[in-house]
């Protein structure tokens, strides 16, 4: 039974970072010795940035991440569809919920100085977007100051990670508008709304300055197959450290079940990324 069948988890606390409705997170919290911190993986759910899809899934994720000892701070955050979703107000919620992390710190054992942001699918570009906005230029309505928690590292699981190359690979899905998903997300194609992709697209904020782990199935049959050497190829370029798992014979939603043959180096990457390996 694949974990879109089955009921997901629940957290141990669901928190607001926002006062919208969708602008609030789960929080998972390990078992820890008197005095300890855990180890943060901000993680951001997939769905090609649709409002159908919300974060519930990845809960079965997010309870094998802190068996290992390691919190998670799941994010929701409107979508296409969802009042205020889409450009800018995706980018905008997922910053404010990862900028909520010294609040969170400050009523929850996290340790700040291990953190690493991962997503799935289209949570890959957002955790990706997460690692670059620091490149943001300074007019655009996505530019945040420096951020105060500094990340260790980003994974992508069949993560999107780059719009322009989703495009170029014919990896979009086409919903109920009839516009692509990476088209209805920004507004426009590349070429109509030039200045959106220069601060919305992780491939136009390289280099990113972090370690970068991209994992997929070899039977992705959602995530074009070139996109994640594509990325590296460019990312190596200019100087970023990537690592790139093909897993054979795992799927698109394989990469963040538990239960899949995939989960070992899911969990290796979680690891490495966090420094914990």
């Amino acid at each position: 039974m694949d974990i879109l069948s089955q009921t997901p988890p629940a957290a141990d606390h669901r928190l607001p970072y926002g006062n919208g409705p969708l602008q609030f997170g789960d929080l998972w919290l390990p078992s820890l010795s008197r005095g300890a911190k855990a180890p943060v993986v901000v993680f951001i759910h997939g769905g090609w940035w649709q409002a159908t899809y919300p974060l519930d899934y990845a809960g079965f994720l997010c309870r094998s991440l802190k068996a290992m000892g390691i919190a998670v701070w799941s994010l929701e955050y409107r979508r296409v569809g969802d009042a205020g979703g889409g450009w800018p107000g995706t980018f905008q919620d997922v910053a404010a919920g990862f900028d909520f992390l010294p609040t969170l710190a400050h009523a929850y054992p996290l340790d700040l100085r291990r953190v690493a942001a991962a997503g799935h699918s289209a949570g890959g570009h957002l955790a990706f977007w997460l690692a670059g906005r620091h490149h943001v230029p300074p007019g655009s309505v996505l530019h945040t100051p420096q951020p105060q928690v500094a990340l260790t590292g980003v994974v992508a699981l069949a993560g999107a990670v780059d719009l322009r190359l989703i495009i170029d690979l014919g990896g979009f899905l086409q919903f109920t508008s009839g516009k692509p998903s990476v088209v209805e997300l920004m507004g426009g194609k590349p070429a109509d709304v030039p200045d959106r992709y220069r601060a919305g697209n992780p491939g136009d904020l390289l280099p990113l300055n972090l370690p970068q782990m991209l994992l997929q199935g070899s039977d992705d049959d959602q995530i074009p197959p070139r996109l994640p050497e594509r990325w590296a190829e460019n990312a190596r370029r200019q100087g970023d450290p990537v690592s790139v798992t093909i897993i054979p014979g795992a799927d698109h939603f394989d990469v963040v079940d538990p239960q899949s043959k995939a989960w070992p180096q899911i969990a290796a990457a979680m690891r490495h990324v966090l420094g914990l390996a």
